[in-house]
């Protein structure tokens, strides 16, 4: 399924957001530590120096490969807040894909530590009918929560469009039944 297939019709994408990344700093740091101490140790070491370029595969190769599939995995999480639904979608070799209706959307809530306040992240959770969404962590989460209340807001108001009137419509009576508008002839006659 493509971008385009993705969207609706009238369906208009207000934000696309990456969440925050998870997993991917440690073994980052740890890859490029065992590049430093190997290069530091074969320009030190004779033995090191010989076995380099082996030791480079045997212990940077994995770490890389940890490293590579996690950022992949980061990079294809994607949340869209569109004019009708939040869209969730993610997975590196078998993608997934949810949306929730912004009309089923009864409420955003944002659990933050102390520490992911500082930093400007949080866990954004949409509160359903059929229980809480967790959005995931992300960062700005209550901006993000803001943005969704308000497509939500949008939503409401353009259900109904302004020029819309309203106009009283007859009843149908039973037979029998006496209508208003007879009752207060009857009565003045």
């Amino acid at each position: 399924m493509s971008r385009r297939d993705l969207w609706r019709e009238d369906e208009i994408r207000v934000i696309s957001v990456t969440p925050v990344s998870r997993g991917v700093l440690r073994p980052t740091l740890v890859t490029l530590t065992t590049i430093a101490l190997i290069v530091e140790g074969a320009s030190r070491y004779h033995e090191v120096h010989r076995f380099e370029d082996w030791l480079l595969l045997v212990l940077v190769a994995p770490l890389a490969v940890v490293t590579l599939t996690r950022t992949w995995r980061w990079r294809s999480h994607k949340v869209h807040v569109t004019s009708d639904r939040v869209i969730i979608e993610g997975g590196v070799l078998g993608r997934q894909r949810s949306s929730i209706e912004l009309r089923d959307v009864l409420a955003t809530r944002v659990d933050q530590r102390v520490s992911e306040r500082l930093t400007r992240r949080g866990f954004l959770v949409l509160e359903t009918l059929a229980g809480p969404v967790v959005i995931g962590q992300v960062r700005h989460p209550s901006a993000l929560s803001r943005l969704i209340d308000a497509e939500r807001r949008d939503e409401v108001r353009q259900s109904l469009p302004l020029d819309t009137v309203f106009s009283v419509e007859e009843q149908n009576y039973f037979p029998g039944e006496v209508r208003p508008d007879e009752w207060q002839r009857r009565r003045y006659e």
